[in-house]
């Protein structure tokens, strides 16, 4: 009972941000797309996805390992001192070697000045401990650091940015919120550790394990941010970026609740597998699958739908182009979010890093042949038509080894009542398509549609959404 107190606290805690994580772009990108402009945002979207490969490539896989090690040891401070002292000291040696490969890739860049002010960025990657907390589940330091952290940089960027000539301005502002957080970070982590008496450090014995573990993150990143990278060098207009880049993540803002369950689950996962409970571990699985897609269906299917009001009235008249992308990035929805519950939840905390390296080198492999065929073609569309074929490929090679490796999992079959209800969802709100070009038609069909969504699986009663609302009520019980 204490066990599953702590797993919902923690999934509060963290929808709690996450939502504030959704919130805050909502406001800050309207505006930002009206000042900086499509050419601007281009840019630092561009040099952003460099300097997140080179986090990825530079650190080896070493967020999700540390996750996972800390989980492991979380109940002796001892063994989670010295295993934390090693995995930070890790990352310091390969921050230093990733920096100076950043630096001498930025001073050959015409983005020189932003790649410099992004060094900060890239370091601060390296420096960020969040880890520690996840691994012990303890969300609430991480979840306070990070609102504090987002609600000062959003209100620097209202009052500081003007005009597309504010670029650097705004990358400084960024970067040092980047800065400021792990400050913060570090000085809540160090009373979670005991320095003395941990005896000798041992940096090499983590080397193989995170080298297994970043062929998986590695090829990953290819496909997840080499998307911009390479709209960058291939496309014509830098402003393809842009385009590319709002509309993937106006597509991808409502996963931040599914990588708030999946950083709850996974080490939860993880513990339970080093304690050898497998049914505990499918139990879990099966729950989360249920969850993603009773959820991100119709999320999916809605987005879609209402894109051609909402994108030009939420980015301005500029991102009219970003309309198809989003379209055409849609299902990328639902493959991620059963992506977090196949790859990072299961694989990932049962060391099946053999499996995440075949899905996620299929799926660079795969991103890469289609942009270069495609970005020159078609510029952002051509990537998000790649950017879709890629996450699809990744999550159905997981799902047939989650599959084979917990058995009688019921991935598809007894979800026909969220189909049912989402194409009678469909059915209320494409038709409405057709009334006045206004944002209330959207949020007509946004109310309209979830209410019909929610209330015809009631009526058909799907399990995961009843036993969600006795739990809720119980709580509500005992609170009163």
């Amino acid at each position: 009972m204490r066990n599953m107190n702590r797993l919902t606290k923690n999934y509060i805690y963290n929808s709690a941000y996450q939502l504030l994580a959704v919130l805050i772009p909502l406001l800050t990108t309207p505006y930002l797309t009206r000042t900086l402009g499509t050419n601007s945002l281009g840019i630092d979207s561009y040099v952003l996805s460099v300097v997140q490969l080179a986090e990825v490539l530079g650190t080896l896989g070493t967020n999700t390992y540390a996750n996972r090690e800390i989980a492991y040891v979380r109940d002796d401070r001892e063994k989670l001192t010295k295993t934390f002292l090693e995995i930070f000291l890790l990352r310091l040696v390969l921050c230093v070697l990733v920096v100076f490969v950043y630096v001498g890739i930025a001073l050959r860049s015409e983005y020189r000045t932003v790649f410099l002010i992004q060094t900060v960025t890239l370091i601060c990657y390296f420096f960020d401990i969040s880890w520690l907390f996840i691994g012990m589940e303890e969300m609430k330091p991480v979840v306070m650091r990070n609102i504090c952290v987002k609600l000062l940089v959003t209100a620097c960027i209202f009052l500081l940015i003007r005009e597309p000539d504010d670029l650097l301005r705004y990358v400084a502002i960024t970067a040092s919120g980047q800065l400021l957080g792990d400050l913060l970070m570090a000085w809540q982590g160090r009373r979670y550790l005991k320095i003395e008496g941990i005896g000798r450090l041992n940096i090499r014995r983590h080397i193989r394990p995170v080298l297994l573990l970043f062929l998986p993150q590695a090829a990953s990143s290819l496909y997840v941010l080499f998307d911009k990278t390479m709209l960058g060098l291939l496309s014509e207009q830098i402003d393809s970026v842009s385009l590319y880049d709002k509309a993937e993540s106006l597509v991808k803002t409502p996963l931040v609740f599914a990588t708030a369950m999946t950083a709850v689950l996974m080490p939860r996962i993880a513990n339970e597998f080093a304690a050898g409970h497998r049914e505990k571990i499918k139990e879990l699985v099966q729950g989360s699958i249920d969850f993603m897609i009773m959820v991100f269906l119709p999320v999916t299917l809605g987005m879609a739908v209402i894109a051609g009001r909402f994108v030009p009235w939420y980015l301005g008249e500029a991102y009219r182009a970003s309309i198809v992308v989003t379209r055409i990035l849609s299902p990328v929805i639902l493959a991620i979010a059963l992506s977090n519950v196949s790859g990072t939840q299961f694989l990932v905390a049962t060391k099946e890093t053999k499996v995440l390296t075949i899905s996620y080198v299929a799926g660079a492999l795969f991103n890469l042949t289609g942009n270069f065929l495609l970005i020159p073609l078609y510029n952002e569309r051509g990537a998000a038509v790649t950017t879709v074929c890629a996450e699809w490929l990744v999550t159905l090679i997981q799902l047939y080894a989650l599959q084979k490796r917990l058995g009688s999992l019921h991935l598809f079959r007894n979800n026909w009542k969220k189909l049912a209800a989402a194409l009678a969802m469909l059915l209320l709100i494409v038709p409405m398509n057709r009334l006045t070009d206004s944002i209330w038609v959207v949020l007509l069909q946004i109310l309209s549609g979830g209410i019909l969504y929610f209330a015809l699986l009631l009526f058909l009663k799907e399990k995961r959404l009843i036993e969600a609302l006795h739990k809720f009520c119980a709580r509500r019980g005992v609170g009163e």
